[in-house]
């Protein structure tokens, strides 16, 4: 072990003085050095104290008591957490970050005694984003969603998957994927994005459904490809079946897409 330490890289970064959240066992930190639990000074839930944390590369390269340390470079940049938690980075999975106007009048609705389905089928819900995404452009949607993103960010959320599906229309769902890759670009987050083009039937699209799926498959989804990570689908009563889903999927697969569902929601 003492060879394996003089024989370590110094790091880009050092973390020290944190308090660090590990997945461990109390009383025990994780060294990568070795690939083995060493006693370390900690309490419970997995917290680590006295300990530092070595970063090169963008990569944890190990936790080690202070003891254990070995000598670093000058060019080492050192970062003091005075007591401050040093966690795992947040990753949240789904979320609806970009779209047009708002819905908190719903919410009043749905306090009143509204469920969702019969907001939906008033003209609320899904297609009144859609009509508000659909007038907005890319600028306007980047500058909402950004509040919501440093949001995202002050909480500690450094992953976060963003789908589109309010605009059921080519044209919008790129504008909204776009959107959310521009995001990608100005914050220091790590975006994933996905289609949801098959969110709602589009009013224009209402007595033939089946036909605006013909389109998520055939335009929609080859054309995205460049744009979106995976394809999600919404199937439920007051959206699409599960024919319909299927058909969204395997057209997703062939062309290499990973696929997700919005399943049953509501039944």
């Amino acid at each position: 072990m003492a060879a394996e330490l003089d024989n370590l890289q110094s790091p880009d970064a050092l973390f020290r003085g944190f308090r660090i959240a590990t997945m461990a066992q109390a009383g025990t930190s994780l060294s990568t050095i070795d690939g083995a639990f060493h006693k370390s000074p900690s309490s419970s839930y997995g917290t680590v104290t006295d300990c530092d944390l070595a970063v090169t590369n963008g990569r944890i390269q190990w936790i080690l008591p202070k003891s254990q340390t070995p000598k670093i470079s000058e060019s080492t940049k050192i970062v003091d957490g005075n007591g401050l938690w040093l966690t795992p980075g947040l990753i949240d999975c789904h979320t609806h970050l970009v779209y047009g106007g708002n819905r908190a009048n719903e919410w009043e609705m749905r306090l009143s005694g509204s469920s969702y389905e019969e907001i939906a089928r008033a003209g609320g819900g899904i297609l009144s984003s859609v009509k508000a995404t659909r007038a907005a452009s890319i600028d306007e949607l980047v500058e909402s969603a950004s509040k919501r993103m440093h949001r995202l960010m002050e909480e500690g959320v450094t992953t976060v998957e963003i789908k589109s599906g309010y605009g059921l229309d080519l044209d919008t769902e790129l504008k909204m994927l776009n959107a959310a890759r521009k995001l990608a670009t100005e914050n220091e987050i790590h975006v994933v994005t996905t289609l949801l083009a098959a969110h709602a039937i589009p009013p224009e699209y209402k007595e033939n459904p089946n036909a605006y799926i013909d389109i998520v498959c055939h335009e929609m989804i080859p054309q995205a490809n460049n744009s979106c990570s995976a394809v999600d689908a919404f199937c439920e009563s007051i959206a699409f079946n599960v024919e319909q889903t299927v058909r969204v999927f395997e057209a997703a697969l062939q062309n290499d897409l990973d696929i997700k569902v919005h399943g049953e929601q509501l039944t």
